[in-house]
């Protein structure tokens, strides 16, 4: 009976490591997405591990955006390791990759008190592209983006 026991209390101990040790990126709560957008309004909310390998890797994925709308765009990077580069490029409607035009790059902006790089857009075109150049051997971390929007309105 004792020899049941602790066997189940190993793999107990065992499952609550994996999970730990896999579990960087945690959903944000509701009450910190309004804390960094503050006046803007919730649009979305993407959570990115970042992974350690042996090889630099880039993770990249797109954000659709309608015309005519003002967008806050929000990276809270406090779980971001050292040495990750985010990139933001406007696609427009643009199909060859060279074309795209560099928006906002990390490695030239500061952080805001709150860990967070935030982005104000006027207007953008169609599609936006996010980038994460994370170099070899990196610490395993999460990057969480934020869009948010202002109706025409509300803009001071």
């Amino acid at each position: 009976m004792l020899f049941k026991y602790s066997i189940i209390s190993i793999f107990c101990f065992f499952l609550l490591g994996i999970k730990s040790s896999f579990a960087q990126c945690e959903k944000l709560k509701n009450k910190k997405i309004y804390q960094i957008l503050g006046a803007a309004e919730y649009d979305n909310a993407r959570n990115t591990e970042i992974k350690t390998y042996d090889l630099f890797y880039k993770e990249e994925y797109q954000i659709n955006l309608f015309k005519g709308v003002v967008y806050k765009l929000v990276f809270d990077v406090s779980k971001m390791p050292e040495g990750v580069i985010i990139k933001l490029h406007d696609i427009g409607n643009k199909k060859d990759a060279g074309k795209y035009e560099l928006v906002f790059n990390s490695e030239n902006e500061t952080k805001s008190a709150k860990n967070t790089y935030e982005i104000t857009m006027e207007f953008p075109l169609k599609k936006m592209q996010v980038s994460y150049e994370v170099p070899e051997n990196t610490k395993p971390g999460c990057v969480s983006f934020i869009l948010g929007y202002y109706f025409k309105n509300s803009i001071k």
